[in-house]
């Protein structure tokens, strides 16, 4: 289950308080037709191959899936996806040596931003709500990178 992971998202439930969906839900269905889309175009942008970034997101709904409840109990739902799935992305990045170049030289929320913004293109506000956190966090994570990649 995906709450076996190091997700380490805070205040999220542990394994011995999590729950399972029963199935598909529709609450669950809506958020994979939702940000499905997204989810696989960040992993073909990070993994740059169109299996392992389907691989990749189908891992994640799968985790999603299984701990679903417990996502929904999480202070912020949407961030704790997102961590899972910036987690499973880059596992798969590392064992296909396949990291890219955002994500060896800044932080991966930092990455992750860059990413949404410049190589997908995405609004500031969408690319903060897929990432689960306000926008002006966004915008610092952006001006962030910029620093950090002007220097090196």
């Amino acid at each position: 289950m995906w709450w076996h992971t190091s997700v380490g998202i805070s205040g999220c439930p542990s394994e011995g308080t999590a729950g399972r969906a029963d199935g598909f839900r529709h609450d669950y269905l809506a958020f994979v037709q939702l940000y499905g889309g997204r989810y696989r175009q960040y992993a073909l942008a990070r993994l740059t191959d169109a299996s392992l970034g389907e691989e990749a997101v189908e891992q994640t709904l799968a985790y999603l899936a299984g701990g679903w409840d417990a996502v929904l109990r999480c202070p912020q739902p949407m961030a704790a996806c997102w961590v899972l799935l910036r987690q499973v992305v880059s596992d798969r990045s590392r064992r296909a040596s396949r990291t890219d170049r955002l994500h060896r030289a800044l932080p991966d929320p930092v990455a992750d931003a860059a990413v949404l913004r410049y190589r997908l293109g995405l609004d500031p506000k969408i690319a903060a709500h897929l990432m689960g956190v306000e926008e002006w966090t966004l915008r610092a994570e952006l001006r962030t990178a910029a620093r950090i990649l002007d220097r090196g």
